[in-house]
């Protein structure tokens, strides 16, 4: 939880679509080169008021 709180705040003016590179890339950094196992979906939400 916290390592994906802090790729969330690393960019705080990103956009829906950076968010998830930040997520993705925080990821990536975390597995290394571990092979993967399970899929991986994200979805991201940009609110813009009424």
């Amino acid at each position: 939880m916290d390592r994906m709180l802090t790729a969330l705040n690393a960019d705080s003016k990103a956009g829906p679509e950076q968010l998830l590179n930040n997520i993705r890339t925080a990821v990536d950094d975390f597995v290394k080169d571990a092979e993967q196992f399970d899929d991986l979906t994200m979805l991201c939400l940009e609110y813009k008021g009424k």
